[in-house]
């Protein structure tokens, strides 16, 4: 044998030790729980659906897409003042999403030792964790197991216009859900379809329901997210080989005849569409840099004040169609003005409509976490009233090194 086949050897045996001997460390609030057999199989198959997921994800967006050779193609700009066209990227020449995809491939490396950091969150005390239905629950044992209060009793609770957009979403969350078509740019099918234990035994969050600043009631009684792995999810990674894991990757489903209005967040953040559209312009998405020259910018004592006017039609150059094929990725830088909508279109109902995404944050641990809805501008009407067409108020926050 030669010395440089050796060498070679040598080398890659080297990079084999290295890539599976990475130091794990779990979230303080991580605690190990007993499972007699029958519940570690329940146990089981959850961790190894949500590892499925996470291992997904980090393989669509190594595959070349668009015009990158080694990444994913995504949108960070649906609107440029300079082309008159979207902007894209390929995405993992973010250094955040680059570092991202190394925790994740250690991840999957190493799932036994990752698996140490997975709860179940049967018994989280930080926040109440739902299960959306009955139907939903009914999907796998693990869901019956975990147990978790439903969203339907929530909504049912709530009253109002609120809960009863509520109701509607989570009445029909298996059906939302379902319409999704993971064929082009998935391996495996990842959607409620594929991952059915993942999707009704993950604890999903009602984010507005009760922040009266989020936009119309329609809206905050008709979005929901869950989180798979993160500070709030069920894996939660602190460390590995030292370094501070900010991956956060869960999913979103948003009720038809809603919009999600202007907002914004330190977080970088990455959307995947997994919802089949009935017809193309059923579910619109932006995302623009707030420093764009299409909104007015003011400098304050601790950040910027972004004005925003789409009124006359001028928000629909800004909007751009999302489906699971084409249009299908898209990635916030941080600050990025962003907003969903899912109002104009065909003629949508409960049984043909929706919005169903791959949701990832990529810098969950460091600066302000929270998504801050924009407001509308001084005699502008309220918030129930925001849309894109409304001229609309953000107060972004410095981010702080």
């Amino acid at each position: 044998m030669s010395k440089r086949i050796l060498s070679c050897l040598i080398g890659s045996a080297l990079v084999s030790v290295h890539a599976f001997a990475a130091d794990f460390k779990c979230q303080d609030d991580v605690v190990p729980a007993k499972h007699t057999p029958e519940e570690q199989k329940l146990v089981d198959q959850f961790w190894n659906e949500s590892l499925t997921y996470l291992g997904q994800f980090l393989k669509t967006i190594e595959t070349p897409t668009g015009q990158c050779k080694d990444s994913a193609q995504a949108t960070v700009q649906t609107y440029s003042s300079q082309t008159g066209k979207a902007q894209t990227r390929c995405v993992l020449k973010y250094r955040d999403v680059e570092l991202m995809a190394k925790h994740l491939r250690a991840i999957l490396a190493e799932p036994e030792k990752a698996k140490a950091c997975f709860d179940t969150q049967k018994s989280y005390k930080e926040f109440p964790l739902y299960t959306p239905s009955e139907q939903t629950r009914n999907l796998s044992a693990t869901a019956k197991w975990l147990n978790r209060p439903l969203l339907t009793d929530f909504y049912k609770k709530m009253g109002g216009e609120v809960g009863k957009a509520g109701l509607e979403l989570n009445e029909n969350f298996v059906a939302v859900t379902s319409r999704t078509d993971t064929s082009v740019h998935w391996a495996k099918d990842v959607s409620i379809n594929g991952l059915p234990t993942l999707w009704s035994s993950v604890g999903w969050i009602p984010f507005y329901a009760e922040n009266k600043a989020a936009g119309s009631e329609r809206f905050r009684g008709g979005y929901l997210y869950a989180e798979v792995m993160g500070p709030w999810g069920n894996l939660r990674i602190k460390e590995i080989d030292g370094e501070t894991v900010g991956a956060e990757v869960g999913m979103t489903a948003q009720l038809f005849n809603t919009t999600y209005p202007f907002h914004y967040h330190h977080p970088q953040e990455m959307y995947a569409t997994l919802t089949k559209p009935q017809c193309i312009d059923q579910n619109k998405y932006m995302v623009m840099h707030w420093d764009s020259d299409q909104f007015r910018q003011k400098r304050g004592d601790k950040g910027w004040t972004v004005e925003i006017d789409g009124s006359n039609g001028r928000w629909k150059k800004w909007f751009a169609n999302t489906d699971s094929n084409k249009e299908w990725l898209t990635y916030f830088e941080r600050n990025a003005i962003h907003a969903f909508h899912a109002l104009e279109g065909c003629n949508q109902t409960i049984e043909n409509s929706g919005l169903v995404s791959v949701w990832v944050r990529s810098s969950a641990m460091d600066n302000e976490q929270s998504t801050r809805p924009c407001q509308p501008a001084p005699g502008a009407g309220t918030v129930r009233d925001m849309g894109p067409g409304t001229k609309t108020v953000c107060n972004l926050r410095d981010w702080k090194p």
